[in-house]
């Protein structure tokens, strides 16, 4: 759960340059060798549609692709593909990462995903490939943006496919904060509610979102309050008291944590 969590968090932060788009069928009990001696030049997103094939990067790391198995990264590593009995039939998006990025280094090992593989998957991959052989800008932000939410898409399933434990408790507790989020919320009130120490609660509660419960409730009432003052009708002191902060000076530091701004400039500006 913790790898995909990085893997998103990567793709959130880190610009892409997404290249080409290709389907391809290799053939039953073949070994193709084309990236043995020159290293892959771009990562990819490669998902198994029919058939599977082993795809080993630099003569050791083999992961299978097939439905329901796919993999993401891989850049500059050396590549051979075993094709196996049924043949294979494969989706393969080429992108680059920005590699002044710390993220970036992510994207030079070969990931993983095991997911519920969705038909709807098939003709995301077809609204790629007319995106990707159309010209323009125009197409080209669309590729991107298709390449995106096939991308979520997976990531999403695969996350849903490896339910940790507890990933129930911490989905109540989810819902417990977005009610509850203006009234004082501590982690161990949190994890009293299931009869948890606070130390195992908050590692199963990161191990599922990817932060701790604290931050979480934080970044819901930042959000919150990022709302409220935008409609420009409600003092500073107002929005941080309905949010659950009685020091609205605490309550700017955060904010601006946040946002990089303080809520007087998001006021002001409202009011301009």
């Amino acid at each position: 759960m913790e790898r995909y969590n990085q893997l998103a968090q990567a793709f959130a932060y880190t610009p892409i340059h997404v290249y080409g788009v290709y389907k391809s069928r290799l053939e039953a009990n073949r070994l193709y060798r084309g990236h043995v001696d020159q290293p892959t030049a771009y990562g990819g997103l490669i998902f198994g549609l029919r058939g599977s094939a082993r795809f080993t990067f630099n003569g050791s790391n083999s992961i299978e692709v097939s439905q329901g198995k796919a993999i993401i990264g891989g850049y500059q590593m050396r590549l051979a593909l075993e094709v196996g009995e049924t043949g294979c039939e494969y989706a393969l998006i080429h992108f680059l990462a920005d590699g002044r990025t710390p993220q970036a280094a992510l994207f030079q090992k070969a990931h993983q995903l095991e997911y519920l593989f969705e038909p709807s998957m098939l003709q995301m991959v077809d609204e790629l490939l007319q995106a990707d052989g159309a010209p323009g800008e125009m197409a080209a932000l669309q590729k991107k943006a298709l390449f995106y939410q096939l991308l979520a898409h997976v990531l999403r399933l695969a996350r849903l496919q490896q339910k940790p434990k507890n990933s129930e408790v911490m989905e109540e507790t989810i819902r417990y904060i977005h009610a509850h989020y203006h009234e004082p919320i501590t982690l161990g009130q949190l994890a009293a509610r299931y009869d948890m120490t606070p130390k195992y609660f908050s590692a199963a509660f990161r191990k599922c979102t990817g932060v701790g419960p604290i931050d979480y409730v934080i970044h819901c009432r930042m959000k919150r309050a990022h709302q409220l003052l935008m409609t420009g009708a409600f003092t500073v002191s107002a929005v941080a008291r309905s949010v659950g902060y009685q020091d609205p000076y605490y309550f700017s530091r955060l904010f601006k944590k946040q946002f990089g701004v303080a809520p007087s400039y998001v006021l002001l500006e409202m009011k301009k």
